[in-house]
């Protein structure tokens, strides 16, 4: 359908903003001098509300893209530098099983081996998952079998014996796959930085800490939804208050996806969790714009229908965009885009 003129000046004036604004800034982080891809816009392909719809890659509704230039043409990784000068601080890859020990000589050896700059992505096994010492009767049989087993504070400061110098707490990331016993795991990573003399208003990381999610996917719920709900929040509070630098929260659509929900459920699921964990977090005094920005989404799972994976997180982005924005009212435009980790887990 041929476009209107007023269409098309709009179209023009909003593509001449997104060329000087946000394709200039992407470029000047990325290092590149020009962008490798040319992105068509109705005024190429002739779309109906393409602004509201699609949008420029790195603008609202984000349908696009959250960056202006696929990734994929830059060159980065674990601990890099893009061409503007950010550094990425990326966890090592998803890791755990036996001891603490087992941990510690594992990261020092994979240290020697890849490119440092990251720290570690941590699975825990079950009984740490769910709250038992590795003593317990229940935990027999599933001690350090898909994942570390963490006991006491003692295990911790095994684990980061591997984290010192250039990588040490104040210089990485950590991410912990834990929900039920986050706040056990965040506080032993408090106590750790403080006895090593790092205020932890300089700690980075993410506890994955999506409660939800293990009542509808993975059932390692330790206690019923309200409770389990305030210990979430009480996360949120704490960090907001002494661990600024923390994110807080993983959402997480992969697992639910895993146990037999389709691609579109599992997207459904994941926000409509996610939406749980933000008004509880508002309820408690925060902004939407406060929690948001330290929340990430893990992925929504992938398959071998390439093409339909694409087109969910085109629409998911989109989806997402217009929640935060008219639905939960949040002000930052930063805050209205999703984010993943991408990746094999997503197709």
């Amino acid at each position: 359908m041929p476009l209107d003129q007023q269409t098309s000046d709009r179209i023009r004036a909003a593509r001449t903003a997104w060329e000087e604004g946000v394709l200039k800034k992407n470029l000047r982080r990325m290092g590149l001098a020009a962008s490798p891809v040319e992105f068509a816009s109705p005024l190429d392909i002739g779309e109906d509300d393409f602004l509201e719809r699609v949008g420029f890659p790195g603008e609202y509704p984000f349908t696009a893209g959250r960056f202006a230039v696929p990734l994929h043409h830059v060159i980065w990784g674990r601990g890099k530098t893009l061409g503007g000068g950010k550094s990425i601080r990326h966890a090592f890859g998803y890791a755990g099983y036996g001891t603490a020990e087992d941990m510690r000589d594992f990261y020092i050896e994979r240290g020697r081996t890849m490119a440092r700059g990251g720290g570690p992505n941590i699975a825990f096994d079950l009984p740490t998952q769910t709250g038992y010492d590795s003593d317990h009767e229940l935990a027999e049989g599933e001690v350090g079998r898909v994942g570390v087993a963490i006991d006491t504070l003692k295990d911790f400061e095994t684990i980061y014996e591997a984290f010192t110098g250039d990588t040490d707490l104040d210089r990485i990331a950590s991410n912990w796959t834990i929900n039920a016993t986050t706040n056990i795991i965040l506080s032993m990573y408090i106590a750790l930085a403080e006895k090593r003399g790092i205020p932890p208003e300089k700690l980075r990381g993410t506890p994955q800490n999506d409660i939800l999610k293990e009542f509808v996917a993975r059932g390692t719920q330790i206690y019923p939804v309200g409770p389990s709900l305030r210990m979430t929040r009480d996360t949120f509070t704490y960090c907001r208050e002494h661990l600024p630098n923390m994110n807080t929260i993983s959402i997480c659509g992969y697992h639910i996806r895993e146990a037999g929900a389709t691609r579109v459920q599992a997207v459904a699921f994941a926000m409509a969790n996610a939406m749980a964990y933000f008004r509880v977090a508002v309820n408690a005094g925060m902004s939407v714009d406060e929690v948001a920005a330290k929340a990430t989404f893990l992925n929504f799972g992938g398959g071998m229908e390439f093409l339909k994976e694409a087109a969910c997180r085109r629409a998911a982005r989109r989806v997402w965009a217009k929640i935060m924005r008219h639905r939960l009212g949040a002000v930052k435009p930063s805050n209205w885009i999703y984010r993943e980790l991408g990746g094999g887990l997503a197709g």
